[in-house]
């Protein structure tokens, strides 16, 4: 009998051996894995802080459009592709006078303007400018990249 208690004291300090090794190896990971992302080199943070990223106008604007007459509405879901986080920041700042801007342009359009791909693409180019000099008033400095229409429904 005391032969098999030793061999289970023995197997029972074995695995725990063995367990307390595994934590310690899962630990010494962990640690590395944290350790390296805090190295992260000055070129890369300087890479990553003006990586092209996009800020999404949240909800879709809606509008009416088209003048006298019976009214027609436009639906549109606008991204903005800017460089680096202090542009996004800044572009999430000044949100509120960006889809003023935006919604008095598209309120002015018609249906001729916007019926075709090149009245589309006009538009784009358009949202462009105004959204450009907005951020250049407010801030003085612009990472605008392009403006985005990833969704554009109208409804007459």
């Amino acid at each position: 009998m005391g032969r098999v208690v030793e061999k289970v004291v023995e197997v029972s300090v074995a695995r725990s051996i063995a367990s307390n090794q595994c934590i310690s190896l899962f630990f010494i990971r962990v640690v590395g894995m944290l350790w390296g992302s805090q190295g992260v080199s000055a070129a890369e943070d300087e890479e990553m802080a003006t990586q092209s990223s996009y800020v999404a106008i949240e909800p879709a604007l809606v509008t009416n459009y088209g003048g006298p007459g019976r009214l027609r509405y436009m639906s549109v879901e606008v991204s903005l592709r800017v460089s680096g986080v202090e542009a996004e920041n800044s572009v999430l700042h000044h949100m509120p006078q960006i889809k003023d801007t935006l919604l008095n342009l598209f309120a002015v359009q018609t249906n001729e303007t916007i019926e075709t791909a090149e009245g589309k693409e006009t538009l784009r180019q358009q949202s462009f400018e105004a959204v450009s000099s907005v951020l250049l008033e407010e801030e003085k400095e612009m990472h605008l990249e392009d403006i985005l229409f990833t969704s554009f429904v109208v409804y007459r």
